[in-house]
């Protein structure tokens, strides 16, 4: 019950979010139309064109505006699925997605909790992109939820900011603030534009620290086989952005692949 409160509630939080964000990316519609658009960024680009075959089917998982996945069509997929709890977001995917390149990718707006099982064991990729981890209230359900996507021998394809860095605070400099063990739901109603930071009167979200160890051993209950794992000190959530070019670098980002057993 309170993992379906937390996802409910922050989803209303997203959903206020979605304007900010569009208005943020006026030029992306324009973008998105060239067959060779790619937003991915540069480590996670390397790791999808490891695994990537022609045609793979793709789905990801908290797509937001899915501009990630048709950046994964342009590569090369096959049929992609993009799946959102926040339906702002996806009308915004399915808008940036209304052109004939794009006819074989699909967006649908679900509770990542409760996809459903008609889509279990249909792909050959699963991607996840920055930013979705720290909404998961359930990490070992939620790996559970990605493998059951997956084909027997597919692939989850995942970055993320490093687990470490939300033991910062952001400042001039960023500093240490919050424990890494702290697993208790933090609240912020300060609004979601990791944008340009603008603050407003948001619908509460909560957010949640899983260790690194916490986020392995959930892929491994999930019945996934970890194959790749790349530590980063890019800055690929616009965040603590002072940290990636100090000589004191904490980890900022990983990316890595599993493989569905």
């Amino acid at each position: 019950m309170k993992t379906k409160f937390y996802t409910e509630q922050t989803l209303k939080s997203w959903d206020q979010a979605a304007e900010i964000h569009h208005r943020r990316n006026p030029g992306l519609a324009d973008q998105t139309k060239a067959p060779d658009f790619n937003a991915l960024h540069e480590e996670f680009n390397r790791l999808v064109d490891a695994r990537l075959v022609a045609d793979s089917s793709v789905a990801q998982i908290c797509c937001n505006n899915g501009k990630d996945l048709l950046s994964i069509k342009n590569k090369g997929a096959g049929y992609c699925l993009g799946i959102d709890g926040s339906s702002k977001f996806i009308e915004q995917a399915r808008a940036l997605a209304n052109h004939p390149h794009y006819s074989d990718v699909n967006f649908e707006t679900h509770n990542v909790y409760e996809i459903p099982e008609h889509h279990h064991g249909k792909f050959d990729i699963v991607a996840i992109t920055v930013g979705v981890l720290n909404w998961m209230p359930d990490l070992a359900n939620f790996f559970t939820v990605c493998s059951r996507l997956l084909k027997p021998g597919g692939f989850m394809l995942m970055e993320e900011m490093h687990p470490v860095l939300n033991m910062y605070e952001e400042g001039n400099p960023s500093y240490i603030a919050y424990s890494y063990f702290n697993r208790e739901a933090q609240i912020d109603t300060h609004g979601l534009d990791y944008f340009s930071g603008e603050k407003y009167d948001a619908e509460p979200n909560y957010y949640f620290q899983h260790t690194l160890s916490d986020i392995l051993s959930a892929a491994i209950a999930g019945g996934l086989q970890l194959q790749t794992f790349e530590e980063s000190r890019s800055n690929i959530g616009n965040y603590c952005g002072d940290l990636a070019s100090s000589p004191l670098s904490p980890p900022m980002a990983f990316i890595a692949s599993w493989k569905r057993t």
